[in-house]
């Protein structure tokens, strides 16, 4: 009889001795997991823009004289990206909808209506008496609207850009897409791109525009209608009154 008394102590003994680890453990795994940081379970994604502003209404002054106007319904700033990753290194602006005023350094003779500018320079454009728009791109033109200084690239879609000297509009260009480089002192435009200047209008898909020399690039095919008559051609670079250039055939 003792021996069996025995046997039944210990495996009691045995029993007890696992349900207390047990319990041991479970405490423990709860705590553990009241203390723990509640992390989400998916990643949490940073906002699109660090900078945003609804109804924009900006100009730039130079000694005076206006250099650049912009009416536009958003601006934005936010992260670039190199590929398909977005880095904190580089930042881009962001415009919608918007109408760009840019002027012309100073006064200028621009060639009378229907007499295309005197011969003698490459692509028979002459330089004379072109105007220039290169205030566009100096370093206080953007400095108040644009305060980081990482920022290549100023982003409209879509976009209207007058071409002025002072009052007087000397080209108009409409497109759904343009890209003002700030290092490389250009704008691109892409997608239905309209220049019109005077009773001259020039159709492309995508459309480079050189400040300083008032020039028009494209590589892509054209049609520009000037005087009753319409040429097409591959690639073109003319003035922005569209009255000289160079056609590629």
């Amino acid at each position: 009889m003792i021996i069996p008394s025995i046997f039944l102590i210990k495996r009691n003994i045995i029993w007890l001795a696992i349900a207390i680890v047990a319990l041991s453990g479970g405490l423990a795994f709860f705590c553990l997991q009241r203390e723990a940081p509640n992390y989400p379970s998916k990643k949490v994604s940073q906002p699109a823009y660090q900078t945003q502003i609804d109804g924009l209404r900006f100009y730039e002054l130079n000694h005076g004289r206006r250099v650049v106007s912009i009416t536009a319904d958003r601006f934005a700033i936010g992260r670039g990206k190199i590929g398909f990753f977005s880095t904190g290194l580089t930042r881009k602006a962001i415009i919608q909808n918007a109408i760009i005023e840019i002027y012309a350094n100073s006064q200028f003779a621009a060639p009378p209506p229907g007499k295309p500018s005197p011969q003698g320079t490459p692509g028979n454009i002459s330089l004379e008496n072109h105007p220039d728009f290169t205030r566009l791109f100096a370093e206080e033109t953007f400095s108040s609207l644009l305060p980081v200084r990482n920022i290549a690239e100023i982003e409209i879609s879509p976009v209207t850009i007058r071409l002025r000297n002072d009052d007087k509009v000397l080209a108009s260009i409409a497109a759904v897409r343009a890209a003002i480089l700030l290092r490389e002192k250009r704008i691109r435009f892409t997608g239905q791109v309209r220049v019109s200047s005077g009773d001259a209008e020039l159709t492309t898909e995508e459309l480079i525009f050189i400040p300083e020399a008032a020039l028009l690039q494209t590589d892509h095919p054209f049609i520009l209608k000037r005087g009753g008559n319409a040429i097409h051609g591959p690639a073109l670079t003319t003035d922005i009154f569209l009255k000289s250039g160079t056609a590629t055939n």
